[in-house]
């Protein structure tokens, strides 16, 4: 497994083996939260990538304890 802490959203995804739309539905929900889960790559830009803290979201989604 990569020892990575911010991974792409595609990154992400393929490591929880969830979609993308899955991913963003919790996101959506309020479980995953901006600036603690997820950051943007480019913070001045409006439509930056976004890249993913993967042992914070694990823990947020109950992967890991």
């Amino acid at each position: 497994m990569s020892e990575h802490l911010w991974l792409t959203t595609t990154e992400l995804c393929s490591h929880l083996a969830i979609s993308r739309s899955t991913l963003f539905a919790i996101r959506r929900s309020g479980l995953l939260k901006d600036g603690r889960h997820l950051v943007a790559k480019n913070p001045t830009s409006s439509r930056s990538h976004l890249l993913w803290h993967r042992q914070r979201c694990e823990l947020a989604l109950g992967r890991i304890s």
